[in-house]
C-alpha cells in the first residue's frame, strides 16, 4: 500500500467534502447513473458525509438490472437445447426470467459455463467443435468493442459454432428519456468515464444543453467521484449546465477510432426494450446481416419480449431514479443478497446489493420517501415519452 498516496487522497477527499458543505445552499437532487460509482459512494460511507441537502438517486447504469425478464427468457430458450453451451458472465447466471434463470436450467442439465470475457467463449468454441457456443452479450456501449472484436475474430478463423445474443444497451438515449420527466426533478447527472468510449462527449453535451442540467463523467475512485459531484454542484449554484469530464483517464483518438470502426462494422443501433421503461429509440445494438451467422437470435429464430417481472420487486422504479432500495417493501426482508429476488440485488453493481451490503442500517429520510408506482404504471408512463 502506498501510504503517501492514501494520505494525499484522504486529504483531498476531506477538502472536497468541506467544499461541498461550504457551497451547498439549497436542496439538490443528483442522479448517479453508474452502479459501480454508486457502490463506491456507499462502500466508503460517503453518502452520509455529503451535505444533507444533496439527494442522490440511482440511474439505469447496471446492465443486468435494466435487462427485461424476456431477454433472460430468450437466453434460457437457447440454453436448454442439447447442442448448446451457454458461456455467460457470473452476474447473469442468477437473474430471473419470467419463470427460470440460467442457474436453474443449469441444475436441470443445461450446459452453462461461467466466463469473464467474450474471448473466453470463443476459446470454448475452439475446444468444443461439436457444440454451438452461445455468448449472451449483456452490457453498455463500453462492452461493444470487445464483443465486436470477438465476432470479427470468429469470422476470420472460420469458427461457425460460435454466436452472440446481442443485449448491449446505449445509455445516453435512456438518460435523455428520464430527463424529460419533470417529476424526477434531476438537477445534475454523474456518470462514469467508460461510457465515453463509444458515446463520446457529444451525447452528454447534447443532454446538458437540451435539458438544462449539468453532466459530468468521472472515474471510479472516491476522489474522482467527489470531484464530479463538486463540478455538478458548482454548475447548479452558478446557473450553468454544460458537460464536464473530470476523469483522469483519457482514451487516445486512435483507440477510440478503432473501437468505433469495429463496432460500426458489426453492430447498428435499433429500438430496444429496457426493464420498466419499455422500448427506447436507438438504445441498443444488433448484429448486421452480413454477420448473421454469429447472431444467435437469427440462428435460433428467437425474438425478445418484455417477459413477466416479479410482482413485488421494485427494481423498475429504483433504476429510473423514482426511489431508493430502502423504500421497497421487499428490501432486506424477502429480498437479500442471500435470497435475491430482483436483478438490483443479484448484480454486483446493482444498487440494492450495494445498499444491503454497505448501507443497510441507514434509515430512509423524509426527503427520499417515495410512493412507488406500480410496474405497469411506470412502464406506460415512460413508453409515452419514447
Amino acid at each position: 500500500m502506498d501510504i503517501a498516496k492514501v494520505t494525499t487522497d484522504n486529504n483531498r477527499q476531506k477538502k472536497l467534502l468541506k467544499e461541498l458543505h461550504d457551497i451547498v445552499d439549497r436542496p439538490i437532487r443528483l442522479m448517479v447513473a453508474c452502479g459501480t460509482q454508486h457502490r463506491t459512494i456507499l462502500q466508503h460511507g460517503f453518502l452520509n458525509q455529503l451535505p444533507e441537502e444533496i439527494d442522490i438517486v440511482s440511474g439505469p447504469g447496471c446492465s443486468v438490472c435494466v435487462m427485461p425478464a424476456g431477454h433472460v427468457d430468450a437466453f434460457i430458450k437457447i440454453a436448454v437445447q442439447s447442442d448448446v453451451i451457454t458461456a455467460a458472465c457470473s452476474d447473469l447466471i442468477k437473474v430471473p426470467g419470467s419463470n427460470e434463470s440460467l442457474e436453474s436450467v443449469m441444475k436441470k442439465g443445461a450446459r452453462v459455463e461461467i466466463i469473464s470475457s467474450p474471448m473466453d467463449a470463443l476459446d470454448i468454441a475452439s475446444r468444443e467443435p461439436d457444440k454451438i457456443v452461445v455468448y449472451p452479450a449483456v452490457g453498455f456501449e463500453a462492452t461493444a468493442p470487445s464483443v465486436a472484436e470477438t465476432i470479427l475474430v470468429a469470422a476470420q478463423r472460420g469458427l461457425e459454432n460460435f454466436c452472440v445474443i446481442p443485449s448491449i444497451r446505449l445509455l445516453p438515449p435512456t438518460i435523455d428519456l428520464l430527463m424529460r420527466d419533470p417529476e424526477l426533478n434531476i438537477q445534475g447527472l454523474l456518470s462514469s468515464d467508460h461510457f465515453n468510449t463509444i458515446s463520446d462527449t457529444e451525447a452528454y453535451t447534447v443532454i446538458a444543453q437540451k435539458h438544462h442540467i449539468p453532466c459530468c463523467l468521472a472515474g471510479f475512485e472516491v476522489t474522482e467521484i467527489l470531484e464530479g459531484i463538486v463540478s455538478l454542484v458548482k454548475q447548479i449554484k452558478n446557473g450553468q449546465s454544460f458537460f464536464d469530464n473530470t476523469s483522469a483517464f483519457v482514451y487516445s483518438s486512435k483507440e477510440t477510432m478503432q473501437a468505433r470502426e469495429m463496432v460500426s462494422e458489426v453492430f447498428f443501433a435499433v429500438d430496444t426494450l429496457w426493464r420498466g421503461l419499455g422500448s427506447i429509440k436507438n438504445s441498443g445494438f444488433v448484429i448486421r446481416d452480413e454477420l448473421s451467422l454469429y447472431d444467435a437470435t437469427k440462428r435460433f429464430s428467437i425474438r425478445f419480449s418484455e417477459g413477466q417481472e416479479e410482482g413485488f420487486c421494485q427494481c423498475n422504479a429504483i433504476i429510473s431514479g423514482r426511489g431508493l432500495p430502502p423504500d421497497c417493501p421487499a428490501f432486506g426482508m424477502a429480498c437479500t443478497t442471500q435470497n435475491p429476488i430482483g436483478p438490483c440485488m443479484i448484480a454486483d453493481e446493482g444498487i440494492c446489493s450495494s445498499y444491503f451490503k454497505y448501507n443497510n442500517n441507514t434509515m430512509m429520510s423524509d426527503k427520499n420517501k417515495t410512493d412507488f408506482p406500480l410496474s405497469s404504471d411506470l412502464n406506460m408512463k415512460c413508453v409515452s415519452h419514447a
